[in-house]
């Protein structure tokens, strides 16, 4: 959990060919990440809105970076071969990528519509990223709760407003196209939000996914350890 942080700073930052940056023993868990990543301390509340996106995403049940994990410690392989299994997921884009296709749809409705940009991509078959949840089928509490510390946040980025008037048009959108589905932004929208608020690039979104989920992945390693029983579901064969 404290290791994985810093290989994120390092990286990024040799990434740009700058200095890395020690960790500060003084300085708590996600204060080092950003301290490490900029190399200058942050503002109370920038630390906040990141501490408590961090919060609400280190566990979310079986997931499906979760259920890897599982599955190779189930196999008795060691933690760090069932968090590499986890990260692999993690790194689709319908896990870990979701927020960074947020600020992808958002530059999409810059140059165009809200309407215009939902009906082309439900035409091609696409999702609208930081919309709908595959278990939240009402608000993603997440998602309200990261709302706040958003609007919380001071001073707030002169692009805010367009933000909150997007996911108020997508949402009426998405009821008149969709009606029932009860579709609502959920917690990489604001994840998106506050990550682009704070400076930190789309480029790292899914690494600071990474940086929070860390600490379910390793709590569901040890549960499967403590009880374990391989994963080995059957399958059923269709002949062709």
């Amino acid at each position: 959990m404290a290791k994985i942080p810093t290989i994120v700073a390092y990286a990024y930052r040799k990434k740009l060919g700058l200095d890395k940056i020690e960790p500060k023993p003084n300085l708590d868990h996600v204060s080092n990440l950003l301290y490490m990543l900029f190399g200058e301390k942050t503002s109370k509340d920038e630390v906040a809105a990141l501490e408590a996106y961090m919060i609400l995403t280190a566990e979310h049940g079986l997931n499906a970076s979760t259920f890897a994990a599982r599955v190779v410690a189930s196999t008795q392989s060691d933690v760090y071969s069932a968090v590499i299994a986890a990260i692999g997921a993690l790194k689709g884009p319908l896990d870990g990528g979701a927020p960074t296709g947020v600020n992808l749809y958002l530059n999409e409705v810059k140059q165009s519509t809200v309407s215009e940009v939902i009906i082309q991509k439900l035409l091609n078959g696409e999702k609208i990223m930081g919309f709908g949840h595959r278990v939240y089928k009402t608000k993603d509490p997440r998602a309200e709760a990261l709302k706040v510390q958003f609007n919380s946040m001071d001073p707030k980025p002169d692009w805010a407003d367009f933000t909150l008037n997007v996911e108020k048009e997508t949402v009426r959108e998405l009821q008149q196209l969709k009606p029932g589905r009860n579709l609502y932004a959920n917690v990489e929208f604001y994840a998106a939000a506050i990550m682009k608020a704070i400076g930190i690039p789309d480029e790292l979104f899914t690494s600071i996914f990474c940086c929070s989920r860390m600490v379910g992945w390793i709590s569901h390693i040890k549960e499967q350890s403590n009880n374990n029983v391989i994963f080995r579901p059957n399958a059923h064969y269709k002949p062709l």
